[in-house]
């Protein structure tokens, strides 16, 4: 039996549907989004759990108070209240990272002062595995480098910043230990998207990106696989995201207020796999929006669990090119578009239409 102040999240994520449109069924205040159909409370459960797991196995958390005994160090405590996990296995997952005190990552010898909340994120795979879950480093990864920023390819499963079950793999502590400086991400990719993302290598370059992104003077272009064709060649898609209060993962369209959100989208062609291909230019740049805009349209995106997307093992969505101006080369347009060694196995042999420019 769990101590009663555990919170696990386990318990809640969506089984793929072509339908998009759910209505949980004793799901108070819930809302009907995107298209037609209607999806039961166990598979909107299953949906969640799915979500869930895809970040990590479980988390721990529990409120610590002055009027309980605790022990001096944080490794002691969680070791006395998880049990399940072998003591000798502590010093590895403390390497690892996923242990939080009062919001800080934790040391093992860090001493737990009350109150204060406590938290451990288990990973998704066993401490054996994690060197050989996550995709590795390598030069080639590197498309272009000053002293100011960095063009890199992020490949798909591995984290753009360090996550909540551990802080080793990522794409950001790859290239802090790359270029042995500071990194930072202004914009970043899904973990399960690959493809080109920019990034900052001083401090002037990240003062400048966060600037061009907030006022969308940088160009981003996606190539997505849906699983059947639209009767449009080009459409954008100007819906408004939110939050989704049944998962903090989830977005959706907004029915009234939200963020302002618009994607334009054009279809390229058919693919191997009988798929049709859609470049996706988000014009703005919120959490899930092409997924979202996809899915609100009918057509969510092929290895999308969380948007009713065709069932893969890979999310059929790639940063596909960029190009921005660079302040410190006296705005030289700089144009990078993802290699062809690098594009996933589900595009190749798409003929691909010239970035930067629309698609007839």
């Amino acid at each position: 039996m769990l101590p009663s102040e555990v919170v696990d999240r386990k318990a809640t994520r969506v089984r793929a549907t072509k339908s998009w449109q759910y209505e949980a069924v004793n799901e108070p205040g819930s809302l009907s989004d995107f298209g037609v159909g209607y999806m039961s409370s166990d598979d909107f459960k299953a949906r969640l759990e799915r979500i869930t797991a895809s970040f990590f196995s479980s988390d721990w958390r529990w409120e610590l108070s002055d009027s309980e005994p605790v022990e001096p160090t944080v490794e002691q405590e969680l070791a006395k209240r998880l049990p399940h996990i072998t003591v000798a296995s502590w010093p590895s997952r403390f390497e690892l990272g996923g242990v939080y005190l009062a919001g800080k990552l934790a040391l093992r010898e860090t001493a737990i002062v009350t109150p204060c909340r406590l938290e451990y994120y288990e990973p998704r795979m066993s401490l054996e595995r994690v060197g050989t879950f996550y995709p590795r480093f390598s030069q080639e990864m590197v498309l272009y480098a000053d002293e100011d920023c960095a063009v890199v390819y992020k490949p798909a499963g591995l984290p753009t910043t360090p996550a909540r079950d551990q802080q080793r793999y990522s794409m950001q502590r790859y290239l802090e230990q790359h270029f042995e400086k500071p990194v930072h991400m202004p914009s970043r990719l899904d973990t399960a998207v690959s493809g080109v993302v920019l990034c900052s290598l001083s401090p002037r370059m990240n003062r400048y990106l966060q600037k061009a992104y907030e006022r969308r003077w940088i160009e981003k272009y996606y190539i997505a696989e849906v699983g059947s064709a639209p009767s449009w060649n080009m459409r954008i898609c100007d819906r408004p995201l939110e939050r989704d209060p049944r998962h903090p993962v989830l977005r959706r369209c907004a029915e009234s207020g939200g963020e302002s959100a618009r994607t334009r989208l054009h279809r390229l062609g058919t693919s191997a796999n009988g798929g049709t291909v859609l470049q996706a230019e988000p014009i703005t740049g919120r959490t899930h929006q092409i997924r979202v805009h996809c899915a609100y349209e009918g057509f969510p995106i092929v290895g999308d669990p969380y948007y009713g997307g065709l069932d893969d093992s890979v999310l059929h969505l790639v940063s596909y090119a960029l190009s921005f101006g660079h302040p410190f080369r006296e705005q030289q347009r700089m144009a990078f578009v993802l290699p062809m060694e690098l594009l996933p196995d589900w595009l190749r042999g798409i003929e691909l239409p010239t970035p930067f420019c629309p698609a007839p």
